[in-house]
């Protein structure tokens, strides 16, 4: 079931982002302060969503999403993350799909990604291939040397061209 986060799933989102290695204790640290801020209501349009395993496993994975500021019908998907004993079941691609819908539903025209261009994230790229993004931009040494920022993008309206 995938559902609105509470404050209740913050220790399980860490478990999350740290377990899979997207961030380290002191990366954390900004994303919890946005991730308490979504759910405690002081970050309007921001959304944070899990998605319960089956079982009374807990949360399996989480996502985090935004508004593109000062850009139309824009939005930003900034945290995507499945428990590791989790990968590989679909779970990921559950919650791109929930996402993509409510965005739709809203009338948005696009969703944009960002990864790492480092080799150990070429994983994560071809999951974002795989649910039909395209990689929009390559930014050369972003995060650091040799690590480029790539965007991936995809329409969700038939009214935006490429969609």
């Amino acid at each position: 079931m995938i559902r609105p986060a509470t404050a209740d799933d913050v220790g399980a989102i860490k478990a999350i982002a740290i377990g899979t290695g997207l961030f380290d204790a002191e990366g954390w640290a900004e994303v919890e302060a946005i991730l308490r801020d979504s759910v405690g209501g002081d970050l309007v349009d921001h959304s944070w969503i899990v998605l319960e395993s089956d079982g009374g496993e807990g949360v399996g994975g989480a996502a985090y999403f935004a508004p593109e500021p000062s850009a139309h019908r824009i939005w930003n998907l900034y945290f995507l993350g499945v428990r590791p004993d989790r990968q590989g079941e679909g779970l990921g691609g559950a919650l791109v799909g929930d996402i993509e819908n409510r965005l739709r539903e809203r009338g948005e025209r696009v969703l944009l990604i960002e990864t790492s261009g480092l080799e150990g994230f070429e994983a994560t790229r071809d999951f974002y291939r795989r649910q039909g993004y395209d990689e929009e931009a390559r930014i050369r040494d972003f995060y650091g040397p040799g690590d480029d920022k790539v965007v991936f993008w995809k329409a969700l309206t038939r009214d935006t061209p490429g969609g």
